[in-house]
């Protein structure tokens, strides 16, 4: 008989099995972690990877600027038709100019473009423009009927639509520069008569018969008034100038000063040998009209006078006076041409200072003298002295007394 027992034991419970680890997530690309490498620090949060605009730098708008500077904007004229239709030597008026706030929508897009594009050459690599025989130039084809003419006396005229683009070549990048603060002076403090010589087209060439636009006062028509004195020159674009004075060394901390260094280094300069006619410029700057910047920086040799090589000829004081009314545009400092006794003298308008006679720089007085070449000029009342006191006057009579004081500085000088 069997024994009687507990009984069989219970089974004991079976542990739950722990829940598998989700598998890690393979990274993107296939490409197996590495084990040793360093933990890569999280990164602080999207924002810390937008990258910067580095876009151009916002530019002032030309529109509103000229509003808010009215004088500035008062200055800017084009002469659209000619003074006379019978008289080429007719001074223009107001009535035959356009202000710049009635020009049409289009020319205000073109002079904005040109604004635009100087702006941001001014602030990039500045590199000097070339001489474009298409384009701007300081060679431009010279359209006057006599130009073939070896014994006429030289001048220049050029089509309206390159005279155009000129003057707003030179507006737009004299805007451009004082907008941009280029310089450490400002045009805003300008009188009207030193804006007119950088803003009016006036004072670069007249419309002539509507047909194309003349350079140059003429020598046996030289207005009554100063303020209808053109400068003997073809310009050049501004993106050509302003780069040599630049290169150069002769941009200042002030005008004056920039006008004693474009002074000092045109004591280089030699003055031409001959006369003023279409055929003897051809011979000196191998150019069918008035001397050419680039030409006078650079040295030609006169094919009439070979012998004597490579010189910077520069064509008398009325060529001299020419280059410095359109280096120191480039710069917004007018320079006003004053015709004396057949002469030519300049009028730095914002300084109020002169050059009794634009051959002074390269007389061999100063050319020799060790003195600083501002001592050169003269102030206005030493001008009414020697020639007149009416400032708004040339002077045409050859037997005035004024006559024996041109270049007196540069006879003085020491």
């Amino acid at each position: 008989m069997k024994k009687k027992g507990k009984g069989k034991p219970k089974p004991k419970p079976k542990p739950k099995p722990k829940p598998k680890p989700k598998p890690k997530p393979k990274p993107k690309g296939g490409h197996k972690p590495d084990p040793d490498a360093t933990p890569k620090k999280k990164r602080p949060g999207i924002k810390a990877f937008i990258p910067k605009r580095t876009g151009r730098k916002k530019i002032p708008d030309l529109n509103q600027w000229l509003l808010n500077h009215p004088n500035v904007a008062a200055a800017i004229k084009w002469q659209y038709q000619p003074a006379s239709l019978s008289n080429a030597y007719a001074p223009p008026t107001e009535n035959d100019k356009v202000l710049w706030s009635n020009w049409t929508m289009s020319q205000k897009a073109e002079l904005n473009s040109v604004y635009q594009n100087s702006y941001f050459w001014l602030g990039g690599a500045a590199q000097q423009a070339q001489m474009d025989p298409n384009g701007l130039t300081d060679e431009p084809e010279n359209i006057d009927p006599d130009a073939a003419n070896d014994n006429v006396t030289a001048s220049v005229n050029v089509g309206p639509a390159y005279m155009w683009e000129l003057y707003l070549a030179h507006v737009g990048f004299s805007l451009a520069i004082e907008l941009r603060g280029q310089l450490p002076w400002s045009i805003t403090g300008y009188s009207a008569e030193s804006l007119r010589y950088l803003f009016d087209s006036t004072t670069m060439a007249w419309n002539l018969f509507g047909s194309a636009y003349w350079m140059g006062t003429y020598n046996n028509k030289v207005p009554v008034k100063r303020a209808d004195n053109l400068p003997q020159t073809t310009f050049a674009p501004p993106k050509w100038t302003y780069p040599f004075l630049r290169q150069v060394g002769l941009i200042g901390s002030t005008r004056l000063e920039t006008i004693g260094k474009v002074l000092d280094w045109m004591r280089n300069l030699t003055h031409f040998y001959g006369n003023s006619s279409f055929g003897n410029y051809f011979a000196v700057w191998q150019y069918r009209g008035y001397s050419p910047l680039s030409k006078i920086v650079s040295g030609t040799i006169d094919t009439n006078n070979p012998n004597l090589g490579l010189q910077q000829y520069t064509a008398g004081c009325h060529g001299s006076v020419g280059l410095l009314n359109a280096v120191l545009r480039a710069v917004n400092i007018p320079v006003q041409p004053v015709w004396i006794c057949g002469h030519e003298l300049a009028c730095f308008l914002t300084e109020k200072l002169y050059l009794d006679h634009g051959d002074d720089p390269y007389n061999l007085n100063v050319k020799n003298s060790p003195s600083p070449i501002l001592s050169l000029l003269i102030d206005e009342v030493t001008y009414k002295d020697w020639f007149t006191y009416d400032l708004t006057i040339n002077i045409t009579d050859i037997l005035s007394p004024a006559c024996l004081n041109i270049g007196r500085r540069a006879k003085e000088f020491m």
